[in-house]
Formats: structure tokens, sequence, C-alpha cells
């Protein structure tokens, strides 16, 4: 595949976010498999085509959510009118009908699930764990450096354990049991403290943890603690008095915001390359919130949800919703587009 050109658009992290956010909240809102397929479709078209993280296993994994969540809501849910078969109602939890019906509402729970799965799955293919640091605010700089350990170490370790099995089989040697794990284990382990020591001399190297700001730690904290307790005694007292609980925790809430402004004010931060905002992003952002809109007209929010109880039938199915949720496929039509 050719590399990009260095003036051909390329969506930013902030567009991703949104659309990861707005596909995430259609799929759990509009509880329909049809929509859910679209859904699917979206996310596996955006998925990157040269990412290692759509691979066999996960669909493997699907196949088990889906036979697991059918299998479990047909033993657990005697309801519905095509019988499958019958047990003697006196065995305890089991006893009773097993319907088609009951089978069909897991696979559309499973299918829910497993579109969330690839959904992030395509948002961690697109979207690296450097651009969702820097989408943080200033303030909270140490938890960006937390997220971004936290969101690197899984799969660092998983090529690691893949070169390992690999130069392994290089060597003659094959899994057969839980104790040919250990010429693999040692090695893991060893290489993950090697990384970890990496990380800590780059972040020290860096400054990481430096105290030149410690003289403002009690000011912030004596003022982070204000906002909350006004948060949390705006809570309990709009229990009684509405209209001034809401007022104190809207003042905390201020507070707490403005304080977090202004600590973010003096962190700096250097980019090696900046990204600006092209129109291929105003597109995802302006469909994905369409979406979200056309879910609120009334003709729309009929079709949502899907019952195949007590009687199977087929879900319904709104144009309107169908080509809106198509439309959430763009990301990964305009990536192709720019890459190709």
């Amino acid at each position: 595949m050719p590399p990009t050109s260095p003036t051909s658009p390329k969506l930013d992290a902030r567009a991703w976010v949104v659309w990861v956010l707005a596909t995430a909240v259609l799929t759990m809102t509009a509880r329909n498999p049809l929509y859910t397929l679209l859904l699917l479709l979206a996310a596996l078209i955006a998925h990157r085509p040269n990412s290692d993280g759509l691979k066999l296993p996960l669909l493997r994994l699907g196949v088990i959510i889906l036979l697991f969540s059918a299998a479990f809501n047909l033993l657990w849910s005697h309801v519905g009118e095509m019988v499958l078969f019958r047990l003697p109602a006196q065995w305890p939890l089991v006893g009773g009908v097993y319907t088609v019906e009951a089978a069909v509402y897991g696979v559309v729970n499973g299918l829910l699930l497993f579109t969330l799965l690839v959904l992030f799955q395509a948002f961690g293919s697109n979207v690296s764990s450097g651009d969702l640091v820097q989408l943080m605010p200033g303030a909270l700089r140490d938890l960006g450096v937390v997220v971004l350990i936290a969101l690197t170490y899984v799969p660092e370790t998983r090529r690691q354990l893949e070169r390992i099995q690999q130069a392994q089989a290089i060597r003659g040697h094959r899994l057969r049991g839980w104790r040919d794990w250990r010429p693999i284990a040692i090695p893991l382990l060893i290489g993950g403290m090697e990384r970890a020591l990496a990380v800590a001399e780059a972040m020290v190297a860096r400054g990481y943890g430096a105290t030149a700001d410690s003289a403002q730690r009690i000011p912030v904290q004596v003022g982070l603690l204000l906002g909350l307790t006004a948060v949390c005694g705006g809570w309990l007292l709009a229990l009684w008095q509405q209209t001034l609980g809401w007022l104190l925790i809207g003042a905390g809430g201020l507070g707490i915001i403005a304080l977090f402004w202004h600590l973010g004010r003096g962190n700096r931060r250097t980019r090696y390359q900046t990204r600006s905002w092209h129109w291929a992003d105003s597109v995802v952002v302006g469909t994905a919130v369409l979406a979200l809109l056309i879910t609120l007209l009334p003709t729309v929010r009929a079709t949502l949800n899907y019952s195949p109880f007590p009687a199977l039938t087929l879900p319904p199915f709104h144009p309107l919703m169908g080509l809106a949720l198509a439309l959430l496929a763009l990301p990964g039509l305009v990536r192709v587009k720019d890459e190709g």
C-alpha cells in the first residue's frame, strides 16, 4: 500500500471520539437487530485493514458470544409460543418450555455485545494511544501518562508473546500442555520488566515527577475539596430545596472546571506534527450527530426497540434510520480513499 501523501487529509482523533461515542450510544439505544447489523457493518468498514486487531480469533469470539447468549437466554427464559421442547416443570430452575423466541432474544443481545466489541476495536485500530493522551486536559497530564501505559501494556505484551512463540517454534518447541508454557512465560515476564524499566527511564528523562509545582499542590487540593464538597452538599440539599441545591451543584462544578482550566494553562505541550481540521472530520462528526438526532423523531423511535415475545415477528425498519446508520461507515470509506 503506498504511503499517504502529506497533503491528504487524515481523520482527527476528536472526530473519531465523536464517532465512537455516537455509535456506541446508538448501539445501546437501538435494540433492533436490523439496526445493530448496520452498525456492525459500519464498524467493520471503519476498521483499518492493515491492523492486527480484527483477526479470526475475534470472529470466533463473536460466534462464542452469540451461542452463549442464545443458550443462556434459552435456558432461563421460558416464554414464547414456538416451543422447541419441554422439560418437567418439577425440575428446579431448568424445568419448563424452551422456545425459539427465547433463543432469538439471546442472539439479539449477543449481537449487541459483539457490535460494541468490534466498534471499540475499530476505534483502537485508527486512533493511537498518543492521540488519546493529547486529547486529555493539561491538568490531567499525570492521568494521561497512566492511561497511555495502560493502553499500550496489553498490545505490547501480546506482540511480545507472538515474537516469543515464533522464536520457540523455530527451535522446534510445540505447545502440548500447560507445562510447555514455561519456556514462554519466563521470557515474557522478563520482557515485561524490561519494558517497564525502559518506560520509567524515558519518563525520568523527560522530567516526569518534577516538583516545580509542589507549591501549588495545597491550594489546588483545597480548591478541589471545596468544589467536591459543594457538589455533594448541593446534591443532598436538592432533596429538600431543589433550586438552591442545583445552584450549589452548578457553582461547585464550575469551580472545579475553572480550577482544571487554570492548571492546564501552565502545562505546555509540544507536538512533532500538528493536525488541522479537514472537511472529512466535519462530515464524520456531522453524520454521527445527525444519526443521534434522527432517533428523536417519533416515527423512528417506534422502530428502535424489538422484542420477539410473545410471538416471533420481523423487526421493524425505518428507511431514514437505516440511511443514517449506513452513513456511519463514512470514516472507513474516507480513510480508504485517502490511503488509496
